[in-house]
């Protein structure tokens, strides 16, 4: 699960520069920085976007529990290091027991057919809280169609909007961050209703 916040990324990106612009270009810069850093660990392309990201979500994580970073080039070096040391471990005891390939299995999607609390509150913040352009943007991100690479299809959302993939992913993740504060006020709302009516009949 991912640690970045609002907070976070924005002490991130001031980190890098007290101009916004400027911070963006720097953000990408850091960013392809930590991924030929992996390549040259070793690490695959099909995983250095996404360790990329990790190392970045969680240098941002440490900033917002306030941790001061001097040199955050270097600091980068070490975090993304500790990141591919954790996949490569992973995948090593990932790679230990049974040879034979599993059985693949449809995905679960009756979830998306779940109408329950939390379902129902991400529908009223999505139609609440987010004009056209960034329903269209969040969905675009988030849902990549069975068999395709995740990488391949945000690149052609990034190129159909006119962004970098940097860019994209803070639109996103900003997105989702004023979406899940949102339905976890909705959610709190509907459990306290809920709560309270089931008192009332116990009283009753």
């Amino acid at each position: 699960m991912s640690t970045l916040t609002a907070s976070s990324l924005a002490l991130l990106l001031n980190q890098l520069d007290s101009d916004p612009m400027a911070a963006a270009s720097k953000y990408e810069d850091l960013r392809i920085k930590i991924v030929h850093l992996l390549h040259w660990r070793g690490c695959s392309e099909s995983h250095s976007d996404d360790l990329a990201d990790v190392a970045l979500d969680r240098i941002a994580a440490r900033l917002g529990a306030g941790e001061i970073i001097e040199n955050i080039n270097a600091y980068a070096a070490g975090v993304a290091r500790f990141v591919w040391l954790e996949h490569s471990r992973k995948n090593r005891l990932d790679a230990v027991g049974d040879d034979l390939p599993e059985t693949p299995v449809a995905p679960d999607t009756e979830y998306l057919d779940d109408d329950d609390s939390r379902t129902r509150c991400l529908r009223r913040c999505v139609a609440t809280k987010l004009d056209d352009a960034e329903t269209n943007l969040i969905v675009g991100y988030y849902d990549t169609d069975a068999g395709e690479k995740t990488k391949e299809a945000r690149k052609r959302l990034a190129d159909s909007l006119g962004l970098t993939m940097n860019a994209l992913k803070v639109k996103a993740c900003r997105l989702r961050i004023r979406l899940e504060r949102c339905i976890d006020e909705c959610v709190a709302r509907v459990t306290e209703h809920a709560s309270a009516n089931t008192t009332k009949q116990e009283v009753i």
